[in-house]
């Protein structure tokens, strides 16, 4: 089985410790959920283990170089339409496909500034599902979602992971226990 090998990563920011000497190993096959108190290092570790920001010191091996990645933050050209957004990172078969998955394909044109919260968060999932990845990263990917859309979106997840391994960072004791083949407390 492959997998990222973490060993002794540490994090701060000025005096603030985020983790010291965190060893861990992470799969890349199914869906590995994190989860942890807010201000534990979560985010931290994704960016980490994405290659968007450095530790202090340890290791981080085994990442796969094609890393797609959902942030807190939409993230979203506000003046570029959903399928526009999508299409960014793919194609147009595949951002057809990923805004359809998220079941956004009535509003593929219209522009991001124009949908509400929840909408814009399935147009950056739909985003980071559409790009070509062996890992997808997604940072509380389910915020401000309705208790059956989000049902719905852990479900395109579940089934999408059976291609490739998923990274999620979840607060809610059910997301993790619908999706979790592993889970990692921080």
């Amino acid at each position: 089985m492959k997998e990222i090998i973490i060993e002794k990563l540490s994090k701060s920011y000025g005096n603030k410790t985020v983790f010291k000497e965190l060893s861990l190993s992470v799969s890349l096959e199914g869906i590995t959920v994190i989860m942890g108190e807010s201000g534990c290092g979560k985010t931290t570790l994704l960016r980490i283990l994405a290659g968007l920001e450095k530790s202090d010191s340890g290791t981080v091996t085994g990442a796969p170089e094609k890393i797609s990645f959902m942030f807190q933050e939409d993230r979203l050209l506000e003046w570029y339409s959903a399928f526009e957004n999508v299409k960014l990172v793919s194609d147009e078969t595949a951002a057809e496909k990923y805004l359809d998955a998220v079941e956004l394909a009535n509003d593929k044109n219209t522009a991001v500034s124009q949908l509400s919260g929840g909408m814009k968060r399935r147009v950056a999932l739909a985003r980071a599902l559409a790009y070509s990845s062996q890992l997808v990263i997604l940072d509380e990917p389910f915020k401000g979602m309705d208790i059956e859309l989000k049902q719905n979106m852990m479900e395109l997840v579940k089934k999408e992971s059976a291609s490739r391994a998923f990274i999620v960072v979840a607060h809610e004791p059910q997301e993790a226990e619908f999706l979790a083949d592993r889970l990692i407390k921080l």
